[in-house]
């Protein structure tokens, strides 16, 4: 497999950048067989940052958060999907994905015991990964009215407009709540089943998604969750949405959604237990006063704001309703939730952006600010890493008080931002740039279960970092 990743690297280089949103819309073509795809290759640079990790199997632990001060990383990525039409009411679409990760850690902290011998190392690392496979069958279609059932694994995404914050419904954990983004892919990957219901009425437009989901990127997975999505766009100028995440309303193994471990203790001899099943909601507009005359070929105004130019959007969420307290007991130092899930504030994050109008010069220029409430650390470690807890990452052994958590980085009001840009500059090429401090992570471990980066790098005001690209879809 390293072979094949260092024989892709220069075509890579060659063939250029990824698609944006628009490679996930996937139209019913007449060929009953047809390919599209994307072959990208990114770089970027950490300009300052952490690393929460540790080193080796805890005897050898670095200091930490260790600084990362121009980092550079890179994610040459190809994708390919299959669209094939056995009959007019049905189409099925199958994708893969491959990613080569150029780089992970920090070249300095690359060594752990078990893994490498205490030997310094830059791997390189294939993912494989399956896009999406999904069949999608047509119950009505007519001019006005259309109803699909979809099937499978599929991406999915209710924020048209959002290019990296934001999406907070699918890419979010519940308790404890956390955040995750990747670059240049505004959306998520659902599975399950997906009914689809759209009605157009003059110059109203209403959607209605209804999902029946099983979990399969946060753990503990296999869960059931019931998640219900509408949407209504008003003559092109104004569009509306919210929904609802039921999620892990079905427990696959009670014992791991809410696990015996993470108890808390309300008052002498009276305790209760916290889980990840809670339920989401979400609300999101966006406001286009130029939706009329954008494209028209005739309106000054419609031709300086392009496609995207002058739009202004936002999306608000509460990920998990339920309040439980803090909890200082010590079941083996783990279950400690020192801050508890007591105010709906602290789980309610927002994010707004701006589409920049800049004429012919730039496709999509948008800038985005997002607000993170939460008093913890944006770490998912409990939850994948340790016993599976639903509870805040909290490891006094590993991070103490002068050098972790309770340095006073997650006390403060926690802004994140990014400006993202894109220019198609021939045919199907096209080139992506993305200035931003976001909930990026490190990608892969060494093969260590103590080499982990489950925090976000850059977790303090301040920390940013830059992307490039070229795309080339077909």
């Amino acid at each position: 497999m390293r072979r094949t990743g260092l024989l892709l690297i220069p075509v890579f280089f060659l063939l250029p950048f990824a698609a944006g949103v628009e490679g996930y819309d996937f139209p019913i073509k007449d060929s009953a067989l047809s390919f599209s795809g994307v072959i990208d290759f990114s770089t970027g640079e950490i300009m300052t940052g952490m690393y929460m990790a540790m080193k080796g199997n805890g005897s050898y632990a670095i200091n930490y958060p260790a600084t990362i001060d121009h980092a550079w990383f890179g994610e040459p990525l190809a994708r390919l999907n299959l669209d094939f039409r056995p009959d007019e009411k049905i189409k099925v679409s199958i994708g893969f994905e491959s990613t080569i990760l150029l780089t992970t850690f920090p070249a300095d902290l690359k060594t752990s015991i078990s893994s490498n011998g205490m030997t310094s190392v830059l791997p390189q690392y294939m993912d494989w990964r399956l896009h999406q496979a999904q069949g999608i069958f047509s119950l009505i279609d007519d001019e006005a009215t259309t109803l699909t059932l979809a099937l499978g694994l599929m991406p999915y995404k209710y924020n048209p407009d959002v290019r990296n914050l934001g999406e907070f419904l699918f890419r979010s954990g519940t308790y404890p709540f956390f955040l995750v983004n990747d670059f240049n892919f505004p959306l998520a990957r659902i599975s399950g089943l997906r009914l689809n219901y759209t009605r157009e009425s003059g110059s109203i437009k209403f959607t209605f998604d209804q999902f029946v989901r099983v979990e399969r990127n946060f753990p503990p997975l296999n869960d059931l969750s019931l998640t219900s999505i509408a949407g209504v766009n008003l003559m092109k100028i104004l569009d509306v949405g919210a929904g609802v995440d039921l999620a892990r309303f079905v427990a696959w193994d009670r014992r791991l959604t809410t696990p015996t471990l993470a108890r808390y203790v309300t008052s002498p001899g009276d305790t209760g237990r916290y889980t990840f099943k809670g339920t989401k909601l979400m609300a999101r507009a966006t406001l286009d006063p130029f939706g009329t005359v954008r494209g028209d070929g005739e309106s000054v105004i419609g031709e300086i704001m392009g496609e995207n130019g002058g739009k202004i959007y936002g999306e608000i969420a509460i990920i998990g309703l339920e309040n439980y307290p803090v909890s200082h007991e010590m079941l083996g130092m783990d279950s400690v939730n020192r801050w508890g899930y007591t105010k709906i504030a602290e789980r309610m994050p927002w994010a707004a952006g701006f589409t920049i109008p800049v004429w012919k010069l730039l496709d999509v220029c948008a800038f985005e600010l997002e607000r993170y409430p939460a008093p913890y650390p944006n770490d998912y470690f409990q939850a994948f890493y340790n016993h599976g807890l639903p509870i805040p990452a909290w490891l006094q052994n590993y991070r103490n008080d002068t050098t972790g958590y309770g340095s006073g980085v997650y006390s403060i009001k926690r802004w994140y931002w990014s400006l993202y840009m894109k220019k198609r500059i021939a045919g199907h090429l096209s080139m992506i740039g993305q200035i931003s401090r976001d909930h990026m992570r490190w990608d892969v471990n060494l093969g260590n279960e103590s080499n982990y980066a489950s925090e976000e790098i850059m977790p303090k005001p301040g920390q940013w970092a830059w992307r490039a690209g070229l795309v080339f879809e077909f």
